[in-house]
């Protein structure tokens, strides 16, 4: 079955010139993100927000 899979690869790749998937950006380094990570480690730095240890969920 995985040969069949690289043999249609195989053929999308010679035929249309392209890889076989989309490459795209990671969502997690969008600047979204990049400015909630900088604003939750503002509100740590300040006291607004604490850090809390806890048990994992699940595990044993």
């Amino acid at each position: 079955m995985v040969q069949i899979g690289l043999k249609l690869d195989e053929v999308k790749v010679n035929t249309e010139r392209r890889i076989p998937f989309e490459v795209s950006a990671d969502p997690f380094y969008s600047k979204e993100n990049m400015d909630e990570l900088e604003r939750r480690v503002a509100n740590i730095r300040t006291g607004k927000s604490v850090l809390k240890e806890h048990d994992l969920i699940g595990a044993e």
